[in-house]
């Protein structure tokens, strides 16, 4: 077994776009309408629009079973799960987090540090659903 992908599910499809190009400086590397957006960032990323389907569901074009409809319905109500983490190693932090602060394109917490085996230093940002991104130096 290996892993795919990484995906988290967004309400604003455009705005996360920006969000992810921005913060990633890459374009992404596939598309699917406004459903699926797919970027290649060590491992590939993907954002996955919830209202793409919510609208299919909606018109009755949904091809689903009951079961997953049933807990589509119960997942769309959820926004910025913040259970999982996305984080991505960039070589210099501090140039880093002056480049976001810059584009100011989520809330930006300052540079955290902490020393328990070894230094880690790290900064967050929010992406536009609420999700925390941690950027950390190599």
């Amino acid at each position: 077994m290996k892993l795919g992908t990484t995906y988290i599910r967004v309400k604003n499809i455009e705005k996360s776009l920006s969000f992810y190009k921005t913060l990633l400086q890459k374009e992404p590397i596939f598309m699917n309408n406004n459903r699926w957006i797919t970027f290649q960032s060590g491992n590939s990323f993907s954002i996955y629009n919830i209202n793409y389907d919510e609208e299919l569901l909606k018109k009755g074009l949904l091809n689903a079973n009951e079961e997953y409809i049933n807990i589509f319905k119960e997942e769309s109500k959820l926004t910025g799960n913040n259970i999982m983490v996305l984080n991505f190693e960039v070589d210099n932090l501090k140039d880093e987090y002056e480049r976001l602060k810059k584009e100011n394109i989520g809330e930006l917490l300052e540079i955290l540090y902490l020393n328990v085996h070894s230094l880690y230093r790290y900064f967050n940002i929010k992406d536009p659903d609420g999700n925390t991104i941690e950027i950390c130096e190599k």
